[in-house]
């Protein structure tokens, strides 16, 4: 085992790449059994809730951890997973997101309303049938009636996708990227669109690549993966918590349509600044304590 790890270590991007791939697929296999499985004995909205866990764990974590030993020997360094975040940057990221509420829905309504010329009329009618079968999917999922079941749904969606996707895309995709392109700013936008592109929907593909971007910045500034992945899950727990807030209502909450409205330029462009400015703090202190760690760690 200590010769396939010295050999793939030294292996090219192209041959890293296409064995994280072929892990994926041999996951993706075994996913794709356990879910039949398990649709037998389990249906509705608890299949879809198991099925999602199950991904989390089978798709996206597993085949992380595999790739991070096979190509580092020690998944938890090679993902940078090996110290815990400071509070003031958790505290930071929890800012940025919330100052970048009403300029995100401003950008998701502008890519909803995305057209196509009438001869691609045929490709936007399949993107919006995808697009309403995600919504579909996701508003079934969604459906909690008390507090245990926001609890599991944040557990889920939040907690463990946030931690499985920054594992793959983060932890895995960008850092083979960094090492084929020596560019940070190529393998952040690189992985970020991977990252949008593989949700498979369009309607909702720049936001989603510029929470990627972002993420991915997080963790080239701190060298610590927890970073995006806490980014990731509070990004999706509000979702979640947004969903919840909104059962009953024929309207959208506060947080889902601030920005949207008309006279809400005055909150997207506050909003904007502050954003700008409190990325900009954040990204000094976590550069800062990165060198000062690095500056720890030599003899």
């Amino acid at each position: 085992m200590r010769i396939l790890y010295n050999h793939l270590a030294r292996a090219s991007f192209g041959a890293k790449f296409l064995i994280f791939i072929g892990i994926e697929l041999l996951f993706f296999c075994l996913t794709s059994l356990v879910t039949i499985a398990l649709s037998l004995t389990v249906s509705g909205i608890t299949l879809t809730r198991i099925a999602l866990t199950i991904q989390d764990l089978l798709l996206f974590i597993c085949p992380a951890l595999c790739a991070a030993y096979l190509f580092g020997g020690n998944p938890i360094k090679y993902l940078q997973a090996d110290h815990a975040p400071r509070a003031g940057a958790i505290a930071g990221i929890a800012l940025c997101l919330f100052f970048a509420i009403p300029a995100m829905n401003l950008i998701i309504e502008w890519n909803e309303s995305i057209t196509f010329p009438s001869s691609l009329s045929g490709l936007e009618a399949w993107l919006k049938t995808q697009e309403a079968n995600a919504q579909s999917l996701t508003a079934e999922m969604m459906q909690m009636s008390n507090l245990a079941e926001l609890l599991v749904m944040i557990l889920i969606v939040g907690i463990l996708t946030g931690i499985g996707e920054e594992f793959v895309f983060r932890g895995i995709l960008q850092r083979l990227f960094l090492n084929k392109f020596h560019d940070p700013h190529i393998a952040v936008w690189t992985t970020a669109i991977f990252f949008s592109a593989v949700h498979f929907q369009f309607y909702g593909f720049v936001p989603r690549m510029l929470l990627g971007a972002f993420f991915g910045y997080l963790l080239v500034w701190s060298g610590n993966i927890w970073l995006p992945v806490i980014a990731h899950a509070l990004n999706n727990s509000l979702s979640v918590i947004g969903a919840y807030m909104q059962k009953g209502a024929e309207e959208g909450t506060l947080i889902d349509t601030l920005g949207t409205e008309k006279g809400d330029i005055g909150w997207v462009i506050a909003g904007m600044i502050l954003t700008v400015v409190t990325i900009g703090i954040l990204r000094y202190r976590l550069i800062r304590q990165k060198n000062i760690e690095s500056q720890q760690l030599l003899p």
